[in-house]
């Protein structure tokens, strides 16, 4: 049978940096809706031993795809609750990798001093989180690859029309890096 669009396989973020370093990985949401707190102690007791964190947060096609319209900008449930926990927690650096097809309003964690990056990864594809890995070790520099990056210093409104299809419109000039 020929299925059209399967990899044969992937490369988690997590497998990516098991390639240059140690990792103490634990869980702090059981999937990406993120409802309960249930797991987050386990999560800060790991940043809390480790030399660097890196979180991995962001949207799946649960949350975003064709026909199923977010209605806000922010990360869902309670993952901005357990990335600012975290972080507060980490003793090194708290590196925050941000995976999704639209944009999340992050701002909460650009003002956070204790997250020294915010890295948006898109939706990578079977070999992400080796390219993710490349990245976070400076293996890989993307700046000259990327085609824009916005810089969320203006203000994002959206109107939800009769059909109930999410538009973002901007009224302040975007920068862009």
């Amino acid at each position: 049978m020929y299925t059209l669009g399967l990899a044969c396989g992937y490369t988690t973020p997590l497998q990516g940096i098991q390639r240059y370093a140690q990792t103490i990985h634990r869980q702090g949401c059981a999937d990406v809706a993120c409802v309960s707190d249930q797991q987050f102690s386990a999560a800060i007791d790991a940043a809390r031993q480790a030399d660097a964190t890196v979180l991995v947060m962001g949207l799946d096609q649960s949350i975003e795809a064709e026909f199923r319209d977010r209605t806000g900008l922010l990360l869902p449930g309670r993952q901005q609750e357990l990335v600012s926990k975290i972080a507060a927690a980490s003793k090194g650096p708290t590196i925050l990798v941000l995976m999704s097809g639209g944009p999340i309003d992050v701002s909460f964690a650009e003002n956070d001093p204790k997250i020294g990056s915010i890295v948006w990864a898109g939706y990578p594809g079977q070999a992400g989180g080796a390219a993710i890995a490349d990245v976070l070790f400076g293996i890989t520099n993307p700046g000259l690859l990327l085609v824009e990056l916005l810089r969320i210093s203006y203000w994002v409104h959206f109107i939800r029309n009769v059909t109930g299809n999410l538009f973002f419109y901007f009224f302040q000039e975007a920068s862009f890096l």
